[in-house]
């Protein structure tokens, strides 16, 4: 688990689940870039996604998270993660979306959909969630 503080006190809370390294390091940098957030957390297994939501339920505004990992997949964490009380946004950030997995995330809970091509829409979609402009 990596994480980054804000030396502001509203940040974006901010939970990632990504497998790989320099793709936990490209959200991190787009996140950071569009508003001030604090990473709460990075992890890369389904079971680990779990276990850090459920001790640290209610505090994070925002989860990204990947549908493919080393262990397990996002499908379940996006189900998980919405039936928790004070959930906060989750989006889905994956190089496997397509229109039918796009509907599928979406009737789980997911609150956006994303294809790792789209990472532009994601960074505005962070910045209108955020509500503090900043340059990108």
């Amino acid at each position: 688990m990596s994480r980054v503080h804000s030396e502001l006190p509203n940040a974006l809370k901010v939970f990632i689940v990504e497998d790989a390294v320099p793709m936990q390091i490209a959200l991190k940098d787009l996140v950071c870039a569009v508003t001030d957030a604090e990473i709460v957390s990075v992890v890369a297994t389904e079971a680990m996604a779990l276990d850090w939501a459920t001790a640290h339920a209610g505090r994070w505004d925002l989860a990204i998270v990947d549908l493919t990992l080393e262990q397990g997949d996002g499908f379940n964490i996006i189900r998980r993660l919405k039936q928790q009380p004070g959930c906060g946004t989750v989006v889905v950030f994956s190089a496997f979306v397509t229109d039918v997995i796009r509907r599928h995330c979406r009737s789980l809970g997911a609150d956006a959909v994303f294809h790792k091509t789209e990472s532009s829409g994601l960074a505005h979609y962070v910045e209108n969630l955020s509500g503090s402009p900043q340059a990108f």
